[in-house]
């Protein structure tokens, strides 16, 4: 049977099997349709709007994971084009020399970030970010593995390899490359196994094996792409991956006594205290990326990224300076202290009327939206706080050092405000941008930069702290937001 999709000026006529989802089949046709809680029905990020049959001339909105696709139906699709962070502060790059030209890659739960590099000089030729097109499979780590056990591992992997293969291509296209010499790929552990196509069970459940770590150099044809070799860098634990890796070469902390925290849609954080280095994750969750917020977005045009209380009522503004679809992380921690700020809700998040305020037309937070918000925030900054304590690392003195994409475009003073940074930290804090994606070109670079990252992987020690009562203590403690009643 056939369905017609529209999304914007494109239209297609597409084949599909009886009985399939709209939610399946814009997937199989590379739709980056939202769908934060894997097609279950319960986000509500996956709406359509359907017409002809049923559904009548003027149509009805359905959750396309939910819907059943009918012969001759119209699907309208609106397109979420955007991308992630691609800048980022890095220490001098060195460079072998090589000849030809290279991508560095960051494979986020919710974007990738590619850029293209000379290898002969080390110069940046282009970059450019999108949003991860396995979100339709679910929002967070934990959603993809479910997924991966319930028979679309190897989708998930087609899923990124065919948008690196895309990016090669646009490259290639763009600067006509006639091949492309190596690709050096950084991600979350989780990422890079669906990436190489390792099962990723064991990093699901305890004792949290992963099937590799270690530092990976592979042909490109073993995964179906046009490159010459892919260089995919080592990670320390099933939950710090070769990001925060990547991310300390970039920083130079691994040659420092410092903090870096790459803060997304998972909370990974490095320690460097004299001769020891030390690692930890938080379970932030998908709501600093819009996922589980129900007006929700990533940092695509029309996501509302700043906002402020002013006379009375909230002032936001939008990425692009369009019409507001949606709020990103940014404009998250913004309304939060905005509220504050304005009395909506009290020191313990909760709503002194009613259970929602209106930002802007049609775009409202939720009592639901501050929980999960309170969720997020405290178990980053007390993970942060914990892991400078066990570092033996002075709270005040100690510089810290924001990567990833939240971090670079929030209100750092709002980010204390709200209990998302520690209000302590007078050392100094630093804001780096897409650190992994920066230190990922440098270990492509450069065979001592690739040897430091490996010696890091594999020194440093991590902590748990699923069990850890220090950190269980903060985390409640920071739940509420500090000097609000």
């Amino acid at each position: 049977m056939q369905i017609k999709i529209v999304s914007g000026a494109d239209v297609r006529t597409v084949e599909c099997g009886e009985g399939e989802s709209f939610l399946s089949i814009l997937r199989a046709n590379g739709y980056d349709l939202p769908a934060g809680c894997g097609g279950r029905g319960t986000c509500g990020k996956c709406r359509v709007r359907v017409m002809g049959g049923p559904y009548g001339a003027k149509g009805q909105e359905v959750l396309a994971c939910q819907t059943t696709a009918m012969n001759g139906c119209t699907v309208v699709v609106e397109r979420y084009e955007g991308g992630g962070l691609i800048e980022g502060t890095a220490a001098p790059a060195e460079t072998d020399g090589e000849a030809g030209f290279g991508i560095a890659i960051d494979i986020g739960t919710t974007t990738l970030a590619f850029s293209l590099v000379s290898l002969s000089d080390g110069k940046t030729i282009s970059r450019f970010a999108t949003l991860n097109r396995q979100q339709s499979f679910g929002a967070d780590v934990i959603s993809r593995i479910v997924s991966a056990e319930e028979g679309n591992a190897a989708r998930l992997a087609q899923c990124v390899r065919a948008q690196v293969e895309e990016a090669i291509g646009r490259f290639r296209a763009q600067y006509d490359l006639r091949s492309v010499r190596k690709a050096a790929v950084c991600g979350n552990t989780t990422m890079l196994h669906l990436f190489c196509g390792e099962d990723v069970s064991g990093i699901g459940r305890y004792p949290f094996r992963p099937a590799f770590t270690e530092y990976r150099s592979l042909a490109g044809h073993e995964l179906g792409l046009s490159v010459e070799e892919i260089q995919v860098l080592p990670c320390v634990s099933a939950f710090v991956g070769a990001d925060i890796v990547a991310g300390c070469i970039a920083t130079g902390v691994d040659r420092k006594d410092g903090i870096l925290a790459d803060i997304g849609t998972n909370g990974e954080m490095f320690a460097h205290a004299g001769d020891r280095w030390m690692c930890t994750s938080t379970a932030a969750g998908p709501c600093l990326e819009g996922a589980t917020i129900e007006c929700g977005l990533g940092g695509v045009p029309g996501a509302i990224d700043s906002v402020r209380w002013k006379g009375g009522k909230t002032e936001v503004t939008t990425i692009g300076g369009g019409k507001p679809r949606g709020i990103c992380g940014a404009g998250l921690v913004d309304a939060i202290a905005a509220l504050l700020d304005g009395g909506i809700i009290d020191g313990t998040g909760a709503f002194l009327k009613g259970d929602r305020f209106l930002l802007a037309e049609g775009i409202f937070l939720t009592q639901k939206d501050v929980r999960s918000f309170q969720l997020a925030k405290s178990a980053i900054c007390a993970g942060i706080r914990v892991l400078t304590e066990r570092a033996g690392l002075s709270a005040k003195l100690v510089p810290l050092w924001i990567a990833g994409g939240l971090g670079y475009y929030w209100n750092a003073d709002n980010a204390r405000k709200v209990g998302l940074l520690p209000s302590e930290n007078a050392g100094g804090q630093h804001v780096v941008g897409n650190a992994a994606l920066a230190g990922t070109q440098a270990c492509m670079l450069s065979r001592a930069a690739l040897q430091r990252a490996c010696a890091l992987a594999a020194r440093t020690e991590y902590l748990d702290l699923s069990a850890d009562e220090a950190f269980m203590n903060e985390y409640i403690q920071n739940m509420q937001f500090e000097g609000y009643e």
